[in-house]
């Protein structure tokens, strides 16, 4: 095989892997708890971003010490959800910490699927991102996250904020794009021999 009809092929195989990312719906999105006010989201095609320009605790906002914050929502996709990918943006100062966990529910076949938990401060550092696999795919998901926040005082600057998050969901691949990979990767490889 010619090497540009070859790169071509392959160009089409891999660019056919790329999850239908219009295919995923995210629905009855809710953010609450104490430092919720002013909240908004915006969704894309693969993600959904929340902004909050009230979740700060610490010397700034004296004597707010701690708080919470909750977000809920739910993403359907006929092929099927798999992952999801988290940053939060923020920042921590003296005895900032944030407490954060995120449980995921397969609403389809009723269980959770996936759960995360840390302590971020300023030994894990902001920005933070994690990738979070399912045990199983699901077409239908409930994500719930809640974030605590506390920054004690002392003489030092104390703060604990989050200012931003962007949560990304991962699409199962379309059968017919993981077959014709597959085709590309056996003609590669019958190339090279």
């Amino acid at each position: 095989m010619r090497r540009s009809a070859f790169g071509a092929l392959l160009g089409v195989a891999l660019g056919a892997c790329i999850p239908a990312s219009a295919d995923i719906t995210f629905f009855d999105v809710v953010v609450e708890d104490t430092l919720s006010s002013g909240a908004t989201f915006n969704v894309g095609d693969t993600d959904i971003d929340f902004f909050f320009p009230d979740a700060l605790v610490g010397d700034p906002v004296d004597p707010r010490r701690f708080g919470n914050l909750s977000i809920s929502f739910e993403a359907s996709s006929p092929l099927g959800i798999d992952a999801d990918q988290l940053s939060v943006l923020g920042a921590l100062s003296g005895t900032g910490v944030i407490f954060f966990n995120e449980v995921v529910e397969d609403m389809a076949v009723p269980g959770i699927i996936a759960e995360h938990n840390v302590v971020i401060d300023l030994a894990e550092g902001l920005p933070y991102t994690y990738k979070l696999d399912f045990l199983r795919p699901s077409t239908h998901i409930k994500c719930k996250k809640t974030f605590f926040l506390s920054a004690l005082d002392t003489l030092e600057l104390d703060v604990a904020q989050v200012g931003f998050v962007e949560q990304n969901l991962y699409e199962v691949p379309e059968p017919a794009s993981a077959a014709l990979l597959a085709v590309a990767a056996g003609l590669w490889l019958r190339r090279r021999r």
